[in-house]
């Protein structure tokens, strides 16, 4: 506990940046040093958006949040760029995004990333380094069930306080909020009207900024789409249960995979309950060098992280199977991935979540989703917990929140076939209500199906013309994962 406990104080001595009081016009844009650091060479501008913690309230403080610009390689770019914000909620979308080079956007446009209110680089981060260290304990098997929901409630409550002491208002951390940032973004730097680009919850928050400010919108790309009235967290292991039956199912009717994996489904089913039983003795140490007890949970998460790489995912029954047969080397190394603390700025998770999706989920579905009887042992999937949020205490969104968006604007569907977290069902659900929306499925894809080259193919067509014939024909031929070829 000593390790635990010192790297707790270390985390917690990051306290979040002190909040700029207002100051001349706000919302603005002032040119600033980029965030992180970015390729020398290219043609990359930074700023910060300041805008209001929360509209509408008298005395509320401005906040800032990095914007990186990457230039257009064109001579004369089209004066619409796109504009990308990481998923989440809780991601950095500037982490990471050091170089444009790899683009094929800046072929026509600018590309611009704003990073999301409350996240890692905004001024203030709603940084929640509490939750952090228990998400390492979780990971490693040594804190679970509801002693791991009380825990992380409790450290929910500490970070609530701390960031409340400091000033931060956490009812102005919202999609709706973010969605006027966006909106304020496009009018200080100028632009008549630009393309969204959004990945998971950011499909959301793009959503929300569609129904919010249609007007400024030329179109949309979604990929792997988390809608508005879906309730995440009464489904989170249904879905990935389904991304295991595909996989599963696809082993079955390959007939080289079928062969050498007879009754994978089984298989995979008695490992997770031996590991219940009795924790399996794979040797796997965690960061901090102490052992991790893999249990079910800890075998279902290795197996959920391999149904994210479409490398991997023809091997999950090969996996399974060398497991189940005492031979651990390839679960393993996927328990070993798997283990340290979580990247996400939890606070702003919570400020979204507990306010859009909690309201609005109901408890006992919950609950059903880490029931032992799933098979999936007991793992937790869901994005926060009705504890963590009654440990939160923020404001409930307005019901339009958790309705779908209609919209005439030309929007792009990307959905993977084995994404394990927003199944293509709900993609293909934007059809009912854009009449102007196209949904694009990639066989033996996952999470993230459109950034790939077949899908930055058919982005780039769609964004020169959003009205276009698009060039499917590379998913067409895609054959899905390569079951037969092990």
């Amino acid at each position: 506990m000593g390790i635990i406990i010192a790297l707790l104080v270390s985390l917690l001595s990051v306290t979040p940046p002190r909040q700029v009081p207002a100051a001349g016009t706000v919302p603005r844009y002032e040119r600033a040093a980029c965030p992180v650091e970015v390729a020398p060479g290219e043609r990359i501008d930074c700023g910060v958006l300041v805008v209001p913690e929360h509209r509408g309230v008298a005395g509320t403080l401005a906040i800032r949040l990095p914007v990186v610009i990457f230039r257009s390689r064109s001579a004369s770019p089209t004066p619409d760029p796109v504009l990308y914000m990481a998923g989440g909620p809780g991601n950095s979308t500037v982490d990471g995004r050091r170089s444009g080079k790899e683009l094929p956007f800046l072929d026509d446009r600018d590309y611009i990333l704003l990073e999301q209110r409350g996240a890692r680089h905004a001024q203030p981060s709603l940084a929640c380094p509490e939750t952090n260290v228990l998400t390492a304990e979780i990971s490693a098997g040594r804190l679970r069930g509801a002693a791991a929901t009380s825990e992380l409630a409790k450290a929910a409550g500490a970070c609530r306080q701390r960031l409340t002491s400091a000033g931060v208002d956490l009812d102005g951390y919202t999609s709706a909020a973010a969605a006027d940032d966006v909106e304020d973004l496009r009018k200080a730097l100028g632009y008549d009207t630009w393309n969204l680009q959004g990945i998971s919850y950011s499909t959301r928050l793009m959503l929300t900024v569609l129904r919010r400010h249609p007007a400024g919108v030329r179109s949309v790309i979604l990929d792997s789409v988390l809608p508005p009235e879906v309730d995440f967290d009464e489904v989170s292991a249904a879905n990935l249960q389904r991304a295991l039956n595909a996989v599963f199912d696809a082993c079955g009717v390959d007939r080289g995979c079928s062969k050498a994996y007879p009754g994978v489904r089984r298989a995979f089913v008695d490992l997770v309950a031996a590991a219940d039983a009795r924790p399996l003795a794979l040797g796997v140490l965690d960061e901090q060098g102490r052992a991790v007890e893999v249990r079910g949970s800890q075998v279902v998460d290795a197996i959920y992280a391999a149904l994210h790489d479409v490398q991997a995912i023809p091997r999950v029954p090969s996996i399974v199977a060398d497991a189940a047969a005492g031979r651990y080397q390839a679960l393993a190394a996927l328990v070993k991935g798997n283990q340290g603390p979580s990247s996400f700025t939890w606070g702003l998770r919570y400020s979204v979540w507990c306010a859009e999706e909690m309201p609005f989920e109901d408890p006992a579905r919950i609950a059903a989703q880490t029931s032992p009887d799933l098979g999936l042992g007991g793992i937790n999937e869901g994005a926060a917990s009705p504890e963590e949020c009654r440990a939160w205490r923020v404001a409930p969104a307005a019901a339009e929140e958790n309705t779908p968006v209609a919209s005439d604007v030309p929007v792009l569907v990307f959905a993977g076939e084995f994404d394990p977290d927003t199944p293509p069902s709900w993609g293909r659900g934007l059809l009912e209500t854009m009449p102007n929306a196209r949904y694009v499925e990639l066989l033996g894809r996952s999470h993230g199906a459109g950034f790939s080259a077949c899908g930055g193919e058919i982005a780039q067509a769609f964004l020169r013309d959003p009205r276009g014939p698009l060039p499917v024909d590379c998913a067409l031929r895609l054959r899905g994962a390569a079951f037969g070829n092990r």
